[in-house]
């Protein structure tokens, strides 16, 4: 005797792990304050920054912005951005595609920069709110490494957050607001 087995779509995904929760809400945006900081010393190159957020489980989701120099000797330098280049060159096997050609724009002077990231993953689709990590990654030639990160919930609440600076960057902060 055959026995039917009736489950609604929404449960057959839960169990198998396909749920999706509800996608970044549009009326709501990122907002990425950091300074770079200023450097002493004869020929003191800019860092590469490279700002980028993952998700919880430390896949790429969207690089913001990406600040290297790709003529000249410039790219060999790209590599310094550590944890960039490991999750870009995971993605662009996966993908496809070159974030450094299509992301990337000039090198810094020392001051002050805003970035905005709108939920949205590299390939133009909103993500799921849930926790992201925020990372402003720092690299100079001949010079130090820095990383910055930090683990937001993003939902539907607004919030602000100060992040410890360092070396590179001098300070930074985050604001998960209504959108401007």
């Amino acid at each position: 005797m055959a026995t039917a087995v009736l489950a609604s779509s929404s449960a057959l995904s839960w169990a198998f792990g396909k749920k999706k929760g509800p996608s970044f809400d549009s009326r709501f945006e990122l907002s990425i304050d950091l300074e770079i900081a200023s450097q002493e010393g004869f020929r003191v190159h800019r860092p590469y920054v490279a700002v980028y957020i993952e998700d919880a489980q430390g896949r790429p989701v969207r690089t913001i912005g990406l600040w290297v120099q790709t003529s000249r000797r410039g790219p060999r330098w790209i590599p310094d951005l550590r944890r960039w280049f490991r999750g870009e060159s995971s993605r662009k096997e996966a993908d496809g595609g070159d974030l450094v050609q299509t992301v990337s724009s000039a090198t810094r002077e020392a001051g002050k920069y805003n970035l905005v990231w709108d939920g949205k993953n590299d390939k133009g689709k909103a993500v799921e709110q849930g926790e992201y990590t925020v990372y402003i990654e720092a690299a100079r030639e001949h010079g130090t490494y820095q990383l910055i990160s930090k683990t937001v919930k993003i939902g539907t609440k607004a919030f602000k957050e100060k992040l410890t600076g360092n070396i590179e960057i001098k300070e930074a902060s985050l604001e998960f607001r209504k959108r401007k």
